[in-house]
């Protein structure tokens, strides 16, 4: 068998892990080449007979992808995020979409805690500023305490509810959860959470912490409309997917002093322009979509990339949890999901 990781370059995965995933799938009977391709066109030309594809970063797995290459059975992230893939056709075509959910929620609740107390506390603001020469003691932003705040999370799943753990446990936090698709059983596991809708999250959160996916619902569901609603003291945390956030309109926000500040390592650019006047701001903190990254989350990526699919090709055997798409399961003869 062939298998492809289309995105080598894209800065999340290193040659060295690749060669670890290439050992595993060898044992497997599969071989692994890892190239660099950006479009679609490039895609079909370097993957023509590949049964697998691997995708480190967001490649563009799209319909007209994967109805050029009629080997493909497996199309495997080394994350969570499915967004660059067409799940749709890839069900109607029969090709497993896999990915690692939950795999990296304690890193993503740590950078989210990381941001908002650094916003918080104006620490990355002191520092540029002192690097730059200044002394700026007791200036700028005022502190609010921390305990008085009201945590606003926008999904619950893992990471949120990691982060809910920490501000409610260490201060005392009340926190806000907006999640429609959260199951009953789930939320009432969460006593001390209170679950609303939208708009009450947007006007009553102090700090907005983001742990959704990207979806046609999501895409752009923070932009200037939303901002006028937030209260003028509020913080935004983006560990989630760029376009969640209309970034044109979080400049607007924060210049105008519509809201207080933002962390973002996700943006909707990536890597960000030069010009962009986010990069001007004293009050943004940026990183470079590096959530992921720490040592359990790089154990359990590895680990269960080199599991997935030479676990299906030589016993058969696929875990359901990681399928995205789960209208191909159907289709998948021969294994067994477990």
């Amino acid at each position: 068998m062939r298998a492809i990781v289309v995105d080598k370059d894209y800065g999340s995965v290193t040659a060295e892990e690749l060669e670890i995933v290439k050992a595993a799938y060898a044992k497997a009977g599969i071989g692994l080449e890892a190239r660099h391709f950006t479009t679609e066109e490039e895609i079909i030309e370097g993957c023509g007979d590949a049964e697998i594809i691997l995708g480190t970063g967001n490649p563009p797995i799209t319909r007209k992808v994967m109805e050029a290459l009629p080997e493909l059975r497996y199309v495997q992230r080394f994350g969570i995020g499915v967004n660059s893939i067409d799940l749709e056709a890839a069900a109607e075509l029969g090709v497993a979409v896999l990915n690692l959910p939950g795999f990296c929620v304690r890193e993503l609740a740590d950078l989210s805690l990381s941001m908002i107390m650094a916003l918080i506390r104006n620490t990355v603001y002191y520092d540029r500023e002192i690097r730059k020469g200044c002394w700026p003691k007791c200036t700028y932003l005022m502190p609010p305490d921390v305990r008085d705040l009201t945590l606003g999370l926008y999904g619950f799943g893992g990471a949120g509810q990691e982060l809910y753990k920490v501000l409610k446990g260490a201060y005392g936090m009340r926190v806000l959860a907006c999640d429609p698709y959260l199951p009953d059983h789930v939320k009432s596991l969460f006593s001390d959470v209170e679950f609303v809708d939208f708009e009450a999250l947007i006007k009553e959160s102090d700090i907005i912490s983001i742990h959704v996916g990207l979806s046609p619902e999501t895409f752009h569901v923070f932009n200037d409309e939303t901002f006028a609603k937030m209260k003028d003291s509020a913080l935004i945390i983006n560990t989630a997917r760029g376009p969640i956030i209309d970034q044109k309109a979080l400049a607007r926000a924060l210049e105008s002093g519509q809201i207080r500040g933002a962390g973002l390592d996700t943006l909707e650019k990536e890597p960000i322009d030069r010009d962009d006047p986010l990069l001007s701001m004293d009050n943004v903190i940026l990183s470079a979509h590096c959530g992921s990254f720490g040592t359990g989350a790089k154990k359990t990526q590895l680990e269960t990339v080199c599991r997935l699919i030479p676990q299906a090709v030589t016993e058969k055997k696929l875990p359901r949890r990681n399928v995205a798409n789960k209208a191909v399961l159907d289709k998948l003869e021969g294994l067994e999901l477990i």
